[in-house]
């Protein structure tokens, strides 16, 4: 299933929407689980793109087209490694059929009166985030910036705060659950709530 509005998510994610396009496509979002995949899938984006140095975008150019081609039989050690590591990943897959229960973080910050609470699902690019926020005026531009342990930073979310008291608003990072040291949410007048295991 598709939806032609999954174009629209990138323009969202680096925040290029006007405020009323914002709003129509906040309430759309809540609604289309194609562009909800899509949200979750490009998330990463904005904090890897932010990585990159002036120098790296300098060169890109320099990256070649296509590699040089193989020798056979390299080719041939190279499909062996991969028929042992997809039986390797069969048989890991088997063992851990049973996920350990995604952690969760919940505080409350007494300065703003926000209420939040994060669920964390581990996955093979990173994480994918949960949120629920209680106490935050409505009409705001809120947003997530994920800390990890080696105080690198992604932005992990954007999103508007005119949602249900029980909704559940999505994000989602590069670094694994176990890199992640904190989370803090912030609107336009600064942190609301940091969330920390």
């Amino acid at each position: 299933m598709s939806c032609q509005h999954t174009v629209d998510v990138g323009a969202y994610l680096f925040g290029s929407l006007d405020p009323g396009e914002r709003a129509a496509f906040e309430r759309h979002l809540g609604t289309c689980d194609p562009c909800q995949a899509e949200l979750l899938r490009l998330a990463p984006l904005p904090g890897l793109l932010g990585r990159l140095s002036p120098e790296d975008v300098e060169n890109l150019d320099e990256i070649p087209a296509c590699p040089p081609p193989k020798p056979r039989h390299q080719r041939r050690v190279a499909l062996v490694c991969a028929a042992v590591l997809v039986a390797f990943a069969l048989v890991g897959g088997i063992l851990f059929l049973q996920a350990p229960p995604a952690p969760t973080w919940a505080a409350h910050d007494p300065g703003t009166g926000v209420d939040g609470e994060v669920s964390m699902v581990s996955k093979s690019w990173g994480t994918e985030m949960w949120f629920k926020l209680g106490e935050v005026k409505p009409g705001a531009r809120c947003k997530v910036i994920v800390f990890d342990r080696q105080g690198q930073r992604e932005v992990g979310g954007w999103w508007g705060s005119s949602h249900a008291p029980d909704e559940r608003i999505p994000g989602s990072t590069s670094f694994r659950v176990d890199q992640i040291d904190r989370l803090e949410v912030s609107d336009e007048n600064g942190v609301l709530v940091t969330l920390r295991p």
